[in-house]
């Protein structure tokens, strides 16, 4: 009887157990899905609205959502501190000194966009404006006098480093914040990237039941033909040839097409389409650091060249096959141009 009593306990023991541990768990993913809700709705509202109908929406896209922001989270911690820009930075930084032609180009960039005047020129903000840069590198081979040892070489072939198309964006009153609104903007970015695959399998769908009426619609009028005087008047071979080309890709786009409307057959394919964008963010934006050693001519230096340089990092930014030097910049208002030369 003892044993019984023994093993009952034991049976009950572990059911309570299990009903602990199960309520510790879901009691944890409400947490989880309660921090990040506002992220998952970005997400929701930046690539298909209508998956809300699916149920659960949310606990389905939790933990895509929670990789994704992870992600980002690390490209934002890759990128250094924020570089001071200035027109006396430029004469001493050299990576300021790279970015720019001259101080005047330095200044007409902090100028140009709308959004940093339109920081300025809100009430109680700092002097000082925090915002992310984005440029576009370029190298193009010249060729030069270069000093190799203790003879000068001439016509050898350089590498000339230039940076231009400079475009600031998301002007902040603080480091901290813009780095939070880059992880936010990340997000969102993935979010349309997600919307835009939907839309390339839903373009595909739309081709494939055109391309299906069609061959039908051509397969209609030879079978016509063939039922009234076309017999006489052209080679029966060549039409029986045709009719069986045309049959034959009628069957490949019918199953391409089967293929197709399973990818978006109902909102928790749609669902599923987001998560796994989501869950892959690294195939859609990446970024790596970029070193290099260059002159004050925007020259690129060998690591054992005796020629005066400084060595750079970058932080280069790819997403949809394009490249963009990113960097993280600060610098104050009265680096700005007045209106009137801008």
């Amino acid at each position: 009887m003892t044993n019984g009593s023994g093993f009952l306990h034991n049976v009950l023991g572990g059911i309570t157990a299990l009903a602990q541990q199960h309520l510790t768990e879901r009691r944890h993913h409400q947490e989880r899905l309660a921090a990040l809700r506002g992220a998952i709705e970005q997400v929701v509202d930046a690539s298909e609205p209508r998956i809300r109908l699916v149920g659960d929406y949310a606990g389905k896209l939790l933990d895509s959502v929670n990789a994704a922001l992870n992600h980002c989270h690390q490209l934002v911690r890759q990128l250094p501190p924020a570089l001071t820009l200035s027109a006396r930075v430029w004469a001493s930084d050299p990576q300021v000194n790279a970015f720019f032609a001259t101080a005047a180009d330095l200044r007409a960039t902090l100028s140009q966009p709308r959004s940093v005047r339109d920081f300025f020129q809100q009430s109680g903000q700092p002097e000082e404006c925090f915002a992310l840069m984005l440029m576009v590198k370029r190298e193009t081979e010249t060729f030069g006098s270069v000093l190799e040892g203790d003879l000068l070489v001439r016509e050898a072939r350089q590498i000339r480093v230039s940076f231009s198309d400079h475009r600031l964006f998301f002007p902040n009153a603080s480091e901290t914040d813009l780095r939070r609104e880059l992880r936010e903007r990340m997000v969102v970015f993935l979010a349309t990237r997600a919307l835009e695959r939907i839309n390339q399998l839903r373009e595909r769908r739309e081709k494939l039941e055109e391309q299906r009426r069609q061959l039908r619609a051509q397969l209609r009028a030879l079978q016509g033909h063939a039922q009234g005087l076309r017999p006489l008047l052209s080679d029966a071979d060549a039409d029986e040839r045709r009719l069986a080309m045309l049959n034959e890709r009628l069957i490949r786009i019918e199953t391409d097409l089967v293929d197709a409307r399973k990818q978006l057959g109902t909102l928790d394919d749609y669902l599923e389409q987001v998560r796994r964008v989501l869950s892959q963010s690294e195939e859609y934006l990446r970024m790596q650091a970029l070193s290099m050693r260059l002159n004050r001519l925007g020259l690129k230096l060998g690591a054992n060249s005796p020629e005066p340089g400084a060595t750079i990092t970058l932080c280069e930014l790819t997403s949809l096959g394009e490249q963009r030097i990113g960097s993280l910049v600060k610098f104050a208002r009265e680096e700005l141009l007045p209106v009137a030369t801008v």
